[in-house]
């Protein structure tokens, strides 16, 4: 009897070696999350027992404690804070992990080390994203495409102090800067990403009244030719005689076998006031063709693809899952875990909604072992362990006695 008690001691203590061996041995691993053995006595009454006295493991619990994060400088590094777990699959077997390093491997899929890749909700070609499509998210290699001007907005003061300039007496000459009071010049982009300079003329005719020339790279002649008024107050009045105006239409001929630009000149935000010429805004909506230039995630889980023509795109957003009862999670391997009936099925979402943890960018989070308590904890089975078996070599001796008084 004294010899089964020990030997289910020995047993037990055993396994909770092995537990505390795998815990130290993934002190450095990322997003490895320890675990505790657990015993229960074994009780066999004097009458009716079936089983000898002794100890068995209970159960070996998981401990989901955040581990330490620390900082890398990737931005495609990710860390948890709160609860919460990646979403990765292989071979359509869908997994868990707190491992955010992530990888874009040679088809563009966003992958952990070892290659399961991760989920994500989808995003459409112009970047928005799709809730509730969920998909192995990529990050697109390819070249992205121009996108063609189709507006301007520019903000700027002219010098009410300038002099007036009689358009008869000077007619118009971009070579001639006697001819024109300022002039400011916008880059725009045509269908196939060619890039184009429209250069505005300004002519100030009188007070409060300006001429504005527009041209097209090296043209001779202007494309248009506007009247611009000012009211009293220094702010645009009207456009060519219409109070209502506060745009300029142009169609520019292309010779470069792209389309016509056809480009919006938004000029409301135009002023004339008592101070030099200035350039407040020179913007526009179009961009040349860009190649992938890097890739990285915001906190709200979103990737972005980043281009050399300073464009960036979103290519869809992380999803999130937290259980019921994390701690019922099956342990997979590879810092991974699978549902389980214990777990409960999984609540989906993205980082910060609901119960979901925030995203921290750039760094990863640690291993949760404590290794100092492990250290004790490894004294203190040692020492279990040597009296589990000094119990079984007393009782061993004591039967030699027995039998040797018989």
């Amino acid at each position: 009897m004294s010899i089964n008690i020990g030997m289910s001691g020995l047993k037990s203590t055993t396994e909770q070696m092995n537990t505390i061996s795998h815990n130290i041995a993934n002190v450095g691993t990322i997003g490895y999350k320890s675990s505790r053995t657990e015993f229960q006595d074994i009780y066999a009454p004097e009458f009716g027992g079936g089983q000898m006295n002794g100890v068995e493991v209970a159960a070996t619990r998981q401990s989901f404690t955040g581990g330490t994060t620390t900082p890398t400088g990737r931005n495609s590094d990710l860390a948890i804070n709160g609860e919460g777990f990646f979403m990765v699959q292989s071979n359509g077997q869908q997994m868990f992990t707190r491992n955010g390093v992530m990888n874009l491997d040679a088809e563009g899929y966003l992958v952990t080390a070892d290659g399961y890749r991760l989920q994500g909700y989808d995003a459409t070609d112009t970047g928005q994203i799709q809730n509730g499509t969920m998909k192995d998210l990529t990050v697109e290699t390819g070249d992205m495409p121009a996108k063609t001007s189709t507006k301007v907005d520019l903000g700027l003061n002219l010098d009410a102090n300038s002099s007036a300039i009689d358009p008869v007496a000077k007619p118009f000459d971009k070579e001639d800067p006697t001819t024109f009071t300022s002039s400011a010049t916008t880059t725009v982009f045509d269908s196939i990403g060619g890039e184009h300079e429209v250069t505005q003329y300004f002519v100030k005719t009188g007070d409060n009244q300006w001429k504005v020339h527009y041209m097209l790279d090296d043209a001779t002649a202007p494309t248009k030719s506007v009247d611009v008024a000012f009211d009293a107050a220094g702010k645009l009045a009207a456009i060519d005689g219409n109070s209502n105006a506060n745009s300029v239409d142009l169609n520019l001929q292309l010779t470069n076998g792209a389309n016509d630009l056809n480009l919006a000149f938004n000029i409301s935000e135009v002023s004339q006031y008592g101070s030099e010429f200035s350039i407040n805004k020179n913007a526009q909506d179009g961009y040349a063709p860009g190649k992938l230039a890097g890739w990285y995630f915001e906190t709200d889980g979103t990737v972005y693809a980043r281009y050399s023509n300073g464009q960036t795109k979103a290519q869809g957003q992380i999803v999130l899952a937290r259980f019921p009862n994390q701690e019922g999670l099956q342990q997979a391997g590879g810092t991974r875990w699978t549902q389980s009936f214990a777990s409960g099925a999984p609540l989906t979402g993205v980082a910060g909604t609901g119960q979901l943890g925030a995203l921290r960018t750039g760094m990863y989070e640690g291993s949760n072992v404590d290794l100092t308590s492990e250290m004790v904890g490894l004294m203190s089975a040692q020492s279990n362990y040597q009296a589990n078996a000094k119990t079984i070599q007393t009782a061993q001796e004591m039967t030699q006695i027995l039998f040797q008084n018989l």
